[in-house]
Parts: structure tokens; sequence; C-alpha cells
């Protein structure tokens, strides 16, 4: 089991986003969270990617039980971010985007390194472009491929097609799906949902 997350609680204000939610993931499997709007859909993802701690509730990350003290380091092990507005550097170049997860987990990592991990997305020629000049389609692989640096087993996509146009978000979601990693994403793409393993729906703070 890559993920194991338990009865997961998350309030505002005391307005209840998650109402217990459970979910677990195994190496390999996709998995597609829907819903409308503000059903707390990305604070579900946060959670599971430790960026937000939840009210109550345990997660396992890799076997071990996520904490204060490990979760920064889990995280930087363990978990690949795909945002939908990218998060990129806009000045720094499209292999300088690739190689930072590396820089910030301070682990050795060479350019032909990050140059394959470029060439598995298909922008290796765009290597030393700016980032600010690519463009939709090629930004979001970019941060694929930044995604995949420290070589996680667990990658969590938070809508990577939803600014996008149908002809590329159908190009992002098919490398997405053959990534062979364990993958969350959340989406409003029903197409994409449904090439998934498991589609839930997160509805009244409930998964279901």
């Amino acid at each position: 089991m890559i993920l194991q997350a338990k009865n997961i609680v998350k309030c505002y204000d005391n307005l209840s986003v998650l109402s217990g939610v459970s979910l677990s993931i195994e190496a390999g499997q996709t998995i597609a969270i829907c819903g409308r709007s503000g059903e707390g859909k990305t604070t579900l993802l946060h959670i599971l990617g430790t960026l937000e701690e939840p009210d109550s509730g345990e997660i396992e990350l890799a076997g071990m039980r996520l904490s204060r003290s490990n979760a920064k380091e889990l995280r930087n092990q363990q978990i690949g971010f795909i945002f939908q507005s990218y998060n990129l550097l806009e000045d720094f170049t499209a292999l300088e985007n690739v190689l930072m997860p590396a820089r910030i987990a301070r682990k050795q990592i060479t350019r032909s390194m990050g140059l394959e991990l470029l060439a598995r997305v298909g922008l290796e020629h765009k290597c030393d472009v700016p980032a600010k000049v690519l463009s939709g389609g090629e930004r979001q692989r970019v941060a694929i491929a930044r995604a995949l640096c420290n070589d996680p087993p667990l990658i969590l996509a938070d809508e990577p097609t939803g600014n996008l146009d149908r002809e590329n978000g159908k190009k992002v979601g098919e490398l997405l799906l053959q990534l062979n990693k364990a993958l969350i994403l959340v989406t409003h793409d029903a197409e994409l949902a449904a090439l998934c393993h498991t589609q839930s729906v997160l509805k009244d703070g409930k998964l279901i």
C-alpha cells in the first residue's frame, strides 16, 4: 500500500469540509476524485500530500504514519505534485524547473537525468527555454516531468487538464495514465476520470 487515509476530518470556521474520508491506493493504481466546485477536493488532495493537516484522522504513507516530524521528509521522498496552474518558476528554464525538487531535497541529479525526464514528456528540445514562454500544454508537461524528478511512487494531480484546451488536455491525461505510478487526480474531466481504475465523488464531505 502506497497511501492509506482513515477518517479524515477537516473544518474551516465551524464549516465541515471533510467528514470522515477514507481512501487507499496501491502501486500502479489510478483514482479520479470528482465533484462540484467547493466540495473540498483540493483540500483533500493537500491533506493527502501533507501540505495541510487534518483536524483528525490518520494517514500512512509508504508504511509510515504521518506526523509533523516526518511530513516534509516523506513528502519529498514519496510524492510528486502536479497543479492546475503549473506552479513553475517563470524565469527559470524548463530543465531548471524539472530539477528543482532534487535541489530542494539536496539530492544529486545531473543535467542528463533532467533531460531524460523532459524526453519522457516530449520536451527535451525545450530544455533551455524559460517557462514563461512555453505554451500551456508545454508548461503542464514540464510540471509532470518535475513531479517525476525524485522518482516518487505517488503522484497527486489537482485539475491537471483544467487550464488546457481539449486536444492538449487529452494528451496530458494520456501521459499521466502512462506513468505507471500510483495516481490520485482531482478532475472535472469526465473522460479522463473514466480512464482511471477507480472513480469517486466527493459530496457533502464524504467520498462515494
